[in-house]
């Protein structure tokens, strides 16, 4: 039997900045942007600045682009990342729940 392999990952991380003196928070924010990783990137209000969409082949990926690429960052102070395990809703659309599984209780 094949195993069954998904096609993407996706990862929502909030990163905490310390903002600059000229340009506020828009100098990270357009850093972290211009990787071709990223697939969203917005100013929060809250305990994190930014939130940011990371897409990625696998976890192991996302996980080393967070820890070498933007924890790295001048500025960035913390990260939080939350992996995408399944979607139920998405862009106005209910995902089909015929085929929903339920991990098992051990």
């Amino acid at each position: 039997m094949k195993k069954k392999t998904h096609d993407k990952v996706t990862a929502v991380i909030e990163l905490k900045i310390t903002p600059a003196k000229d340009t506020g928070f828009a100098k990270i924010a357009r850093r972290v942007a211009r990787y071709p990783q990223v697939e969203a990137c917005f100013l929060m209000s809250g305990a994190y600045d930014l939130l940011v969409f990371v897409g990625g082949r696998s976890l192991q990926e996302v996980a080393h682009f967070v820890a070498a690429e933007l924890s790295t960052i001048e500025g960035v102070l913390s990260t939080a990342t939350h992996f995408m395990l399944k979607t139920y809703k998405a862009r106005g659309e209910l995902a089909d729940f015929a085929e929903d599984s339920r991990l098992a209780v051990v």
